[in-house]
């Protein structure tokens, strides 16, 4: 072994000098790299196929047509929806995806979800992401994608409002307008897109718009060149009739027949409208009921009827100076009843009455003669106070419109049910209606009719408060009737309320103005608006606009809803510039409109709104004694014993007035909000305020709508509970203990409702007279019957919104034989409930309230209407077990607590016990 030496790591060979072992360092730090390279390269390898897999950026075709805010997923390829093979998406790649989430990147693993075709998991994963602009644009993309277009067009308008540029909401808003018909919104924000130049996105954006625009003007070119041809027509007898266009519109032509046929001057000009009549006749399923018409109206004495005729001609044109004069002639003339019913139709300021329109219909069996004069007759009823009958005349008229194929009538039967149910606080049936004129109009190429609906749809999406929607459709219309000076009219008046109702006085000043550009009267809606603009964005002109508007309101041109909310109007003016005179014509707003207030929705709505701005009037005056008055009178409740805390709000005016253990009344004015009232109401209420309902054992909290359905007015440590209206039923005999517990309800699977656990057994324990309604039992009326003897009443049952069943949230039970299924507050007012109950709603959401801006009708009120003595329901979602917080809160409420302090107290203990459990605070109690 000579040669060789040993050393501390080994045997180091002979010869080995200091610059060996420099090259064998080198050698080494090389091997090194080259290893840390190779492992990079593997690594990369290894990542490779799963980088693209995760955003599919390695296929042809993007999946979906929405557009996504990570760059990764937004490289633009054409869009194919998968079909065939292809129809199923890709696997998601899991291992890529974990890798996502270990780093936090739930937008990223959310954007991927979608993607893969994968929306449910893609909208956990976004909503749990850090809020940003990018993540509500990909939560609007998830809603399109969902079918959800209005909450889309909510979240799209507020990214794009904060950042008018942002490129995927850009597109992502063109894409919902489109889906939701709103052909030139969408290609409007498509040619936006276009403008960008965004390489391949820009292009496809422009092929967009130029398809929608062309599809659309090519329907609108066609109805504006029928509708032209006949209006030529009506001009001069010489002009070619256009009857081959009248087979495509049978409706405007029909319109235009009665007015040309009224307008002849000769038997001649009657008689040249039979090639006319023939196909009208026809498209209506035969018969010749027109054919007859012209036959009989061409033997009449054309030199009395001649000079009638022409004064007509001015009517339809709208140019003749005295319509009533006119009216009052024809109906001295026997041999003109059409014409004089025709004018009638024509003038609705104009006095007539149901019998005379009977008399003129005698012998009458054009069914578009008869269904014009029940549509008429039906705004007569609403005149006199018949809603009901006005509702049944235009629905028994749109059932004979059908039988008859008339669409056009059926169109605007349509239209004016979706007025009245609008105006009713009715606001899905107006929906509904206004979205099926919508259908029908366009089915039928009728092109203004479309806009009508447009106008009917934004009225009950904007008093249902979705604000996004309503202004979509309005944009809509203005767009497609642009010289259209009553469409513009209604559209910038719809605005400028909106505009209001977001907190934007000089945006909607300037609607406004928009509106009264082409010289149409501001009208009810208009007068109101300029009510409000007086008080924050003053003009010298409002005070003249608004008293004229409210000097041409009659009995002859509105109802006698209408006529009170001309009187709150001209109170809400007034109360601003004079304390006392506005509040004498507010309290004379009230006294109208109480004899209405079963009939009438205008009427119940003037009458809050009334009690609302005598209410914030007085707080802005410093009268706060007589605030918490005002509110107390407004909930028809007397003024509590103790303390209390009354608060009323009306647009940005907020008053607060409580009074404390020692009878001292202190009160707080604020008309600074510039943003709506949020769910929870912390805050609303001053901390001076609040602190001196610290040392009261309870609080009774007196809220006018819209506060009354809300949590948050006082904090948790407080004990307090909104006192509401009970009924007018007569005090009850003590009743025997009977518990009734509704659970495991079976409701329609159409809802698509989670079932609920069944009510523990734990959390009944000690209940006397226990009444289990479960399953197939738990129908509403079965529901109903067991509650008017119970002395306490807790529904395990989902709470949900329809607003075709009721203005409140109602609760979905098992449905009975005739298909019911929702427990209504609407129906449990016309019950007793006798054994004075507790109730607790374990339904979620139970007393949340769909926005609606004057009206309060929630399950907890209409409980305590019945008789309930007290009752707890939650204005968010609970958990499933939340049972035995209710049960603990019932069993020291049975021990001697006061309601309040039971719920004040409990409350408190959960959060000691569990700090995170915050739906107890939503927990709200009604008394």
């Amino acid at each position: 072994m000579a040669g060789k030496r040993q050393t501390p790591r080994g045997t180091r060979l002979p010869g080995r000098t200091g610059v060996a072992r420099v090259w064998g360092l080198v050698a080494l730090a090389l091997c090194m790299a080259l290893g840390f390279v190779a492992v990079r390269v593997w690594k990369q390898r290894g990542a490779g196929p799963e980088t693209p897999a995760l955003w599919l950026s390695d296929a042809t075709h993007r999946p979906l047509e929405v557009r996504l805010s990570l760059p990764a997923a937004d490289v633009y390829r054409p869009h194919a929806p998968p079909r065939g093979r292809d129809a199923l998406a890709p696997p998601v790649p899991l291992g890529a995806l974990s890798s996502l989430e270990e780093r936090g990147d739930a937008h990223g693993v959310g954007v991927s979800y979608l993607l893969h075709g994968d929306t449910e998991q893609g909208l956990a994963y976004l909503k749990r992401a850090s809020p940003s602009l990018d993540r509500d644009s990909d939560l609007a993309a998830v809603a399109i994608l969902r079918g959800h277009s209005d909450e889309a067009l909510t979240l799209l308008d507020a990214t794009l409002e904060a950042m008018p540029e942002h490129p995927q909401a850009r597109w992502n808003r063109a894409v919902v307008a489109r889906e939701l018909g709103l052909t030139l919104l969408s290609a409007t924000a498509f040619e936006a897109v276009a403008a960008k130049g965004e390489p391949g996105w820009s292009d496809e954006a422009r092929e967009q718009a130029r398809t929608l625009r062309a599809r659309f003007q090519a329907r609108a070119d066609a109805w504006k060149a029928t509708r032209e041809a006949f209006h030529a027509r009506l001009r001069s007898p010489q002009a070619p009739l256009p009857v081959e266009a009248a087979a495509r519109f049978p409706g405007m032509a029909r319109e235009s027949f009665y007015e040309l046929l009224a307008t002849s001057e000769s038997s001649a000009q009657v008689e040249a409208l039979l090639p006319l009549a023939e196909v009208l006749d026809h498209a209506a399923g035969g018969g010749t009921v027109l054919e007859d018409t012209v036959r009989r109206l061409a033997v009449q004495d054309f030199a009395r009827r001649a000079p009638l005729a022409r004064e007509y001609a001015k009517l339809v044109q709208d140019t003749h100076p005295t319509p009533a004069s006119l009216i009052e002639r024809l109906r001295q003339e026997p041999t003109a009843k059409d014409l004089l019913l025709g004018a009638l139709l024509r003038t609705p300021g104009v006095a007539r009455t149901h019998e005379e329109l009977r008399a003129l219909t005698v012998g009458e069996t054009d069914p578009w003669i008869l269904s014009r004069v029940e549509q008429e007759g039906a705004r007569l009823d609403d005149l006199s106070g018949q809603g009901t009958q006005a509702g049944d005349r235009l629905r028994e008229a749109l059932g004979e419109c059908r039988a008859k194929k008339l669409p056009l009538r059926c169109v605007d039967l349509l239209i004016r049910l979706s007025s009245r149910a609008t105006a009713s606080n009715r606001l899905v049936e107006g929906e509904e209606s206004a979205r099926a004129a919508w259908q029908e109009a366009a089915a039928l190429g009728e092109w203004e009719r479309e806009g009508q609906a447009l106008v009917m749809l934004a009225n009950a999406t904007r008093f249902q408060v979705r604000v996004a929607l309503s202004r979509a459709y309005l944009t809509e219309s203005l767009a497609r009737q642009p010289d259209n000076c009553v469409a513009r009219t209604q559209a910038h008046r719809n605005l400028a309320s909106l505009a209001l109702m977001r907190f934007r006085p000089q945006e909607a000043r300037q609607e406004m103005e928009e509106s009264l550009a082409c010289g149409q009267t501001p009208g009810l809606q208009g007068a109101w608006i300029l009510a409000d603009l007086a008080r924050l964005a003053p003009r010298p002109t409002d005070e003249a606009l608004l008293m004229a508007e409210l000097a041409r309101v009659s009995p002859l041109r509105e109802n006698a809803g209408r006529r009170v909310l001309a009187t709150l109007i001209r109170g809400r003016f007034a109360v601003d510039r004079d304390w006392r005179e506005g509040q004498r014509v507010l309290r004379q707003t009230i006294a109208e409109a109480e004899p209405l207030l079963r009939v009438n929705a205008d009427a119940r709505d003037a009458r809050a709104v009334a009690f609302q701005t005598l209410a914030v009037s007085a707080g802005h005056a410093g009268a706060f004694r007589e605030a918490l008055d005002v509110v107390a009178e407004s909930l028809q409740v007397p003024v509590p014993e103790g303390c209390v805390l009354a608060a009323a709000v009306e647009a940005e005016r907020t008053v607060t007035v409580v009074r404390g253990p020692r009878g001292q009344v202190q009160g707080h004015y604020d008309a600074s909000r510039t943003v709506p009232l949020r769910d929870d109401l912390t805050g609303l209420v001053p901390g001076e305020l609040v602190e001196l309902l610290r040392d009261c054992p309870r609080v009774a909290v007196l809220a006018a709508p819209p506060l009354d359905s809300r949590a948050g007015i006082l904090p948790v440590e407080l004990a307090w509970s909104y006192r509401v209206s009970t009924g007018a039923h007569a005090s009850s005999p003590a009743k025997p203990p009977l518990h009734v517990v509704v659970s495991d309800v079976e409701p329609p699977l159409t809802l698509k409702l989670a079932r609920l656990p069944s009510a523990a057994d734990v959390d009944l324990a000690g209940a006397q007279r226990l009444l289990r309604l479960k399953g197939a039992q738990a129908t509403p009326e079965r529901v109903l019957e067991a509650m008017e003897q119970a002395t306490d009443i807790d529904i395990h049952a989902h709470g949900m919104v329809d607003r075709a069943l009721s203005d409140a949230t109602v609760i979905a039970l098992s449905p009975q034989q005739d298909g019911r299924y929702a427990l209504t507050a609407e129906e449990l007012r016309r019950r007793h409930l006798h054994g004075a109950p507790l109730v607790v709603l374990g339904a979620c959401s139970a007393a949340r309230l769909p926005p609606i801006l004057h009206e309060t009708s929630s399950l907890p009120q209409a409980f305590v209407a019945s008789g309930a003595r007290a009752v707890f329901a939650a204005t968010a979602e609970i958990p499933n077990d939340a049972g035995a917080f209710f049960r603990a809160v019932r069993e020291r409420i049975q021990s001697g607590e006061e309601p309040s302090q039971a719920l004040r107290a409990e409350r408190l203990d959960w959060h000691k016990k569990q700090p995170n459990m915050h739906w107890v605070d939503k927990v709200l109690l009604y008394q």
